[in-house]
């Protein structure tokens, strides 16, 4: 990737500079004072080869990474494409059974890999631990019971959710952190991304509990501008694009484990029904954590617009930023 450009420098309130490009505008220091303001610990905003505005918590270097939530399911959920186009999974409908043997047996058998990252698998997700499992995550959450018949339901399901990076290990027969390393971060150079897990202890020994990633936000800049420039030979556009389009008319405010500004649905609670990003362009995508951890992508602009920190208090935060960076950045 080529580096980015600098002209300039004004500084912020914090002791961190706030660096501008010369793309920048006084709306963009605007909205990233509000976001500093609002808990923000790092906010980058780039247009391809150039960052318009890049700031960083005094206690939070651009060095140090933070964990971003559920952005690591959109990570996954890149990893879980390459893994389709390396041959170790078939397709996305495939039955999740053939990696999850407890399905086997009864009706979860019709759960497929799409149910799974579209949040319309149907289980019940009542009692599991999102966090600090200390036995068998896998184990614990293939119990889980269906509450819905397959694809009849959207309903946000993080647990649900984790029992993927364990079906990408088991079909690609390396763990994680390698097949991670080899395919995706480290061609990208993502040296500042550590995947958040714990260990855990199952009926056969020890085994490893998969969450979510802590990244850089030059990292996620990085893993944003190869899904902007169509998977730079990683991973095929058409792969990226079956991601992040709307994946099922449940909730068509979603894909595959991203979510799409394309179509009015709602958000991971069930509520604030409309397009996540109502003044942006139709084609905004964006890989969306708790605590206002976002990477947020423009296509049409060759925009990235990155906010990690602590829980923001005003709801159109993440909007505010992204809108100020479309006005700075016109078509």
């Amino acid at each position: 990737m080529a580096g980015p450009t600098r002209r300039g420098v004004i500084l912020g309130a914090a002791a961190t500079p706030l660096l501008m490009g010369a793309g920048a505008s006084d709306p963009v220091q605007a909205a990233v004072e509000a976001a500093f303001a609002d808990g923000a610990t790092s906010v980058l905003i780039a247009r391809r080869d150039e960052v318009l505005a890049e700031r960083y918590a005094p206690d939070w270097p651009a060095d140090r990474p933070r964990e971003v939530a559920s952005v690591a399911k959109s990570i996954l959920a890149v990893l879980l494409a390459m893994a389709v186009e390396d041959g170790a999974i078939r397709d996305f409908d495939r039955p999740a059974a053939d990696w999850i043997p407890a399905w086997r047996g009864d009706d979860r058998r019709a759960i497929t890999l799409r149910h799974l990252m579209s949040m319309t698998s149907g289980l019940d997700d009542a009692g599991l631990a999102l966090r600090g499992v200390t036995g068998d995550q896998f184990a614990l959450n293939a119990a889980a019971p269906l509450r819905d018949a397959p694809g009849t339901r959207w309903a946000y399901n993080t647990a649900a959710s984790h029992l993927l990076f364990h079906v990408l290990a088991r079909a690609t027969g390396e763990t994680v952190d390698a097949y991670a390393g080899r395919h995706l971060l480290g061609p990208l150079g993502m040296d500042g991304t550590v995947w958040v897990t714990n260990a855990g202890r199952g009926a056969d020994g020890p085994v490893t509990n998969w969450y979510s990633a802590a990244c850089t936000a030059r990292d996620l800049r990085r893993f944003g501008t190869m899904v902007l420039a169509g998977g730079r030979g990683l991973i095929s556009p058409g792969s990226l694009a079956a991601l992040t389009a709307p994946s099922q008319a449940l909730n068509p405010s979603y894909g595959l484990l991203w979510w799409s500004n394309a179509l009015p649905g709602v958000d991971a609670t069930g509520r604030l029904p409309g397009r996540r990003f109502p003044d942006a362009p139709h084609d905004v995508v964006a890989a969306l954590g708790a605590g206002g951890q976002a990477l947020m992508l423009v296509p049409s602009r060759g925009l990235i617009v990155i906010r990690q920190g602590d829980p923001p208090r005003r709801a159109t935060g993440l909007a505010d930023l992204l809108d100020a960076a479309l006005a700075a950045t016109p078509a």
